[in-house]
């Protein structure tokens, strides 16, 4: 339950949580306190309060707008987006997209490695179902001597650029800004153009829509390789 009737109630993806030192699985709150907003969660010694820097609705042209934003002011931050069930949210440091988090159970790093042929699917039961801890799927997939590094890492560029791209698959939502959230040295191994990212998003969106209306069997799929080679830096 909220703990203020005005405010708002957003679960947020994991990485979010771990990155602001959030307790696992906890649900934060969006309200206004003295005039300002603020941005609550329950940690380990309390309650976290962050100001907020930008908090609304949206819609697709709005969006992109946000992005443009972002990217023009070299801001460092965490966007968040939420439609429906979903929020989805975005890292950015110095303008640029560091990484990604989502709720959507589709955006799970294991899926990606599914789908990039990293894993197969009884290895992805036998990481899931194991001790996790304090771990990260993709760290236990390691661990456990399934993927190497180098996977680990193109997968996880794979998951930041869907989860960008994805959002141009949101019509109207809310959103907000956590300015100065992202971690100094955690995010550095690599970084997008949000531009080139709202553009890929967008390409994808209409080519899949073209296909629907010509009655196409089968929309648009790139392969996730594909993808991060249209948008890889250099």
């Amino acid at each position: 339950m909220n703990p203020d009737p005005n405010s708002i109630t957003v679960m947020t993806p994991k990485i979010v949580r771990k990155t602001l030192g959030l307790k696992a699985g906890s649900f934060s709150f969006i309200t206004i306190e003295h005039g300002s907003l603020l941005f609550k969660g329950e940690t380990e010694d309390g309650i976290l309060r962050l100001p907020l820097s930008m908090m609304g609705t949206f819609h697709n042209e709005l969006l992109n707008n946000l992005f443009l934003y972002l990217s023009n002011n070299r801001q460092n931050g965490i966007l968040s987006v939420t439609t429906g069930p979903f929020t989805k949210s975005v890292f950015f440091k110095k303008g640029r997209i560091v990484f990604g988090g989502s709720t959507d159970a589709r955006d799970r790093i294991g899926n990606v490695l599914l789908k990039l042929g990293y894993l197969n699917e009884e290895q992805l039961e036998e990481v899931a179902e194991g001790d996790q801890g304090t771990r990260r799927f993709g760290v236990r997939a390691h661990d456990m001597g399934f993927i190497t590094k180098e996977q680990l890492w193109n997968a996880l560029k794979i998951q930041v650029v869907g989860i960008s791209c994805s959002l141009v698959n949101f019509p109207v939502g809310t959103y907000f800004f956590l300015p100065d959230c992202v971690p100094t040295d955690a995010f550095s191994r690599f970084s997008f153009d949000p531009t080139r990212m709202l553009f890929e998003g967008l390409r994808r969106l209409d080519e899949n829509q073209r296909r629907i209306d010509q009655g196409e069997s089968n929309a648009l799929e790139l392969t996730p390789l594909q993808v991060l080679s249209a948008l890889e830096d250099g």
